[in-house]
């Protein structure tokens, strides 16, 4: 797996739940209690077994971590800035979805990010699969579009079922958007 993926699951769960939770799930997995390096590659399993012994210390389902791993991932405002170019509103942020692994392997060519493809099936209802089984990557970005369909004042149901997502907008405009300007507040002008 490729290091980024690892260093981003540490800093979920150092984050969200401490260094010592982080500390007790290195030390079950036999991580070394320093983490990951962003650009150091590790087998699989090491992943695997990270989510796996994250979940069962947390009292959640592997799905349940992974989606709040997206959604936390939303919430970086970093990251929340680049998704928000996707669009004005939700149901173009889901369409631009289409080009996400393009973007991705653009900025980190040695992700083997799984493609997938996003299908408008009628008016604000959309299914999206992955290319490849990748029902890891399917709750991670589940947790992202949940986030996001706030983030944009969406009201839509997302649900997860194995390898794909199913969408429906049922209120586009159901709450004020949340704040979003193309600079940082404080930058040049």
């Amino acid at each position: 797996m490729h290091g980024l993926v690892n260093r981003c699951l540490e800093a979920f769960l150092r984050s969200s739940y401490g260094n010592a939770t982080w500390q007790k799930i290195a030390a079950q997995v036999d991580i070394h209690p320093d983490g990951f390096l962003t650009w150091e590659p590790s087998p699989d399993r090491v992943t695997h077994a990270m989510v796996i012994a994250a979940a069962r210390r947390l009292g959640k389902s592997v799905g349940e971590l992974l989606e709040d791993v997206g959604a936390w991932l939303s919430c970086q405002e970093q990251i929340r800035r680049l998704l928000r170019f996707g669009g004005s509103n939700f149901p173009e942020f889901v369409e631009s979805l289409r080009e996400l692994p393009g973007r991705v392997e653009l900025v980190i060519p040695d992700l083997a990010f799984p493609g997938f493809a996003v299908l408008s099936q009628d008016a604000g209802r959309y299914r999206i699969h992955a290319d490849a089984h990748a029902p890891g990557l399917m709750r991670v970005l589940a947790g992202m579009l949940r986030v996001m369909a706030d983030d944009y004042g969406a009201l839509a149901v997302i649900s997860v079922v194995r390898n794909r997502i199913d969408i429906e907008v049922v209120l586009p405009d159901y709450s004020d958007k949340r704040g979003f300007e193309l600079s940082p507040a404080g930058g040049r002008r």
